[in-house]
């Protein structure tokens, strides 16, 4: 009788403490808009994909920044409030400390979204002509197709081809570019890059700063204008230029930390009559389409 007591006081405690934080809060329907091809809710603690996929939200844990890093839940993923814009943007003077917004990344949910391996993402890239207009389309960067990624760089690309045009000091920012895919960890760690992906791309090297670059001595440093920084937000991307840990040279496709994605059905209601969204997966064959989004012939 005493066993049974226990086992039924610990069932009370347990639940007690998941509904601590088993909700499906903001942040979580901000993922689902995000990624409206591969998530069809959250409930009860749950990233439910559309096929049939759960996986934990919140797994309830108090982390070090650390722990933030390495054993990241989905809703960690939240945990800094990346600012868009000129907030958060400056030449000289970086974040707070450890304040690296888009940073963490639960990298089991990416494997799932984008591929589980180098073959896998290599399925779905595809080349985009990047400012073809203000280097003579001398160069690509190659990129995914899942979520429209391609989509979304050739429509960077167009939009900083016409930045250049109007003030062409801005090309050395761009060219020649640091590139995209590339699977690979992050220097020092066993965590996977985003360029793994395909998701990510590096502008001009030469121009870009890295918090690692200065050694033992930490000093916030940037040459990138906010009005390129700009650009690439608009169209789903962040910069690692505003994360205390900062690579000034690099962006990548996070669209539910700026607050982009279109409405879907609650994975809670009825998907009777629900019309699911289209495919934001670019076809193989819409390398025209991409080339002339570039051009600014179609947007």
């Amino acid at each position: 009788m005493k066993k049974v007591k226990w086992i039924m006081g610990a069932l009370i405690l347990s639940m007690l403490g998941t509904a601590a934080y088993a909700k499906c809060d903001a942040n979580a329907q901000r993922l689902v808009r995000a990624y409206p091809d591969h998530l069809k809710g959250c409930r009860q603690n749950r990233i439910i994909w559309r096929d049939g996929t759960k996986m934990i939200y919140d797994d309830g844990k108090k982390k070090s920044f650390d722990s933030l890093l390495n054993q990241a839940d989905i809703e960690d993923m939240f945990h800094f409030r990346y600012p868009k814009g000129a907030s958060g943007y400056s030449r000289s003077r970086g974040p707070a400390k450890n304040h690296d917004p888009g940073r963490i990344r639960n990298e089991k949910f990416f494997r799932k979204m984008y591929g589980n391996s180098a073959a896998e993402v290599r399925r779905h890239l595809t080349k985009i002509p990047w400012v073809p207009r203000s280097s003579g389309g001398r160069y690509r960067i190659t990129v995914t197709r899942i979520n429209g990624v391609d989509r979304a760089l050739a429509a960077v690309s167009r939009d900083l081809d016409r930045l250049v045009a109007r003030n062409p000091s801005l090309k050395k920012y761009l060219v020649p570019p640091g590139g995209g895919f590339y699977w690979r960890t992050i220097a020092g760690t066993h965590r996977l890059s985003v360029h793994s992906f395909g998701a990510a791309i590096d502008i001009n090297v030469k121009h870009s700063a890295y918090w690692r670059w200065g050694g033992k001595h930490y000093r916030y440093r940037n040459e990138i204008p906010l009005s390129i920084v700009e650009i690439f937000e608009r169209h789903g991307f962040i910069w690692g230029g505003k994360w205390y840990h900062y690579d000034t040279m690099h962006f990548e496709y996070r669209p539910e930390l700026l607050g982009s994605g279109r409405s879907v059905p609650s994975a809670g209601k009825s998907a009777a009559g629900a019309q699911r969204p289209k495919t934001r997966h670019s076809s193989p064959g819409s390398a025209k389409k991409i080339e002339e989004l570039n051009d600014g012939r179609s947007l």
